[in-house]
Order: structure tokens, then C-alpha cells, then sequence
């Protein structure tokens, strides 16, 4: 996952160099409504949640900002899965997440960079194999920003790093968080 994460992050980058004579697509306002897939990796506490704390990602996210305003709005559903065996027993962790919060995009031209915060509802479920699961909710907060490169009016590419903090769960006797460090790419239209 971190190797095929490396090569996506490198392709993106070299979207962004246009050689002499191409132009560049038309630049357009940062506000709009905006529809965002989201595709990475969640780290966990390792601690924790080792070996399924590196967590691939899929998230969907609505936003939307009038050209005029100072600051917009952000709703959206990620979740995470990693599976692994340990002593012979297969191990399975999971995430789900439903959050909203503030969004500021700046600039207007064809790479912009955004900013955004908010709550954040995760469910976090840890299972072994024949043996159960454990689970538990927690409301924290969300921070995130990135980069967005309009590929024409309509579609965009992106980069974004988000942080979750302040959560606090429990699997039965056991007390922890499900806090995490999160590097995705994002795939996104603006109507």
C-alpha cells in the first residue's frame, strides 16, 4: 500500500508540470459545490493496533463554498480495514466515520490549497476470528488540508493530509484512541 501510495503521489506531482507551449486548464473560482472520493492510508497508534494500525482508506465528501464567502462547509463518511494473522488467529480492525466541519479554499488559480476542521463521529471495531469482536463509538475533532489542481472546469485532482484527535474508546477492560495521521489522494467534480 505504501509503495503503490509513493507512485500515485509521484504521477500526481508530474501532473503538475505542464511543458512549454501547453496550456494549463482554464482557472476557475474556488467556491462551488464539490463532490471529493478520497483513497489513502490511516495510521493508528502502532502501540495499539499493531498489526492492523496502517489502514487503507475510502472516504466521500460534499463541500460546498460561494465564491464570495469567506468560509464553507464540509460533510462526509470514510472508513478503513486492515486484516492480519497473529499466533494463527485471523485479526481484522476497522473504522467508520461520519464528520462535518468548516472548509476555506484559497487563491483561484489552477493549484489551490484548502483547509478544513471540524466533529467527527468514528466507530472503531476490533475482530478476531472465532473468537468475537470488540467496539466503540467517539465523538473527536477533524483537521485537514491539502492541494487541489483543476484538471478542467469540472474535475479535480487533490492531495490531502488529515489528523483525527481527542477520541477515546474502550474494548471491554482495554482503553485507548482511535487518533490518526491520514495521507490520501483525492479525485473530485465542482458543479
Amino acid at each position: 500500500m505504501k509503495l503503490g501510495l509513493g507512485f500515485a503521489l509521484t504521477l500526481f506531482c508530474s501532473c503538475t508540470a505542464l511543458p512549454s507551449g501547453v496550456s494549463q486548464a482554464p482557472q476557475s473560482s474556488p467556491g462551488g459545490e464539490r463532490l471529493a472520493l478520497y483513497l489513502g492510508q490511516r495510521n493508528l497508534d502502532e502501540d495499539d493496533y499493531d498489526p492492523v494500525d496502517e489502514q487503507p482508506t475510502f472516504g466521500i465528501e460534499y463541500s460546498s463554498e460561494a465564491p464570495d464567502s469567506t468560509i464553507g462547509w464540509e460533510v462526509g463518511l470514510m472508513g478503513s480495514k486492515d486484516e492480519d494473522t497473529v499466533a494463527g488467529f485471523d485479526l481484522s480492525g476497522s473504522t467508520g466515520e461520519l464528520y462535518g466541519g468548516i472548509r476555506k479554499s484559497f487563491g483561484e488559480g489552477t493549484v489551490r490549497p484548502y483547509i478544513g476542521a471540524g466533529l467527527s463521529a468514528i466507530n472503531s471495531e476490533l475482530e478476531v476470528a472465532g473468537l468475537g469482536s470488540e467496539d466503540d463509538s467517539s465523538l473527536a475533532g477533524y483537521a485537514h488540508g491539502g492541494l487541489m489542481f483543476d484538471v478542467s472546469q469540472s474535475f479535480f485532482l487533490g492531495i490531502d493530509v488529515r489528523v483525527l484527535f481527542g477520541s477515546d474508546v474502550s474494548y471491554g477492560t482495554f482503553e485507548t484512541d482511535v487518533d490518526y495521521g491520514q495521507l490520501a489522494l483525492v479525485l473530485g467534480w465542482r458543479f
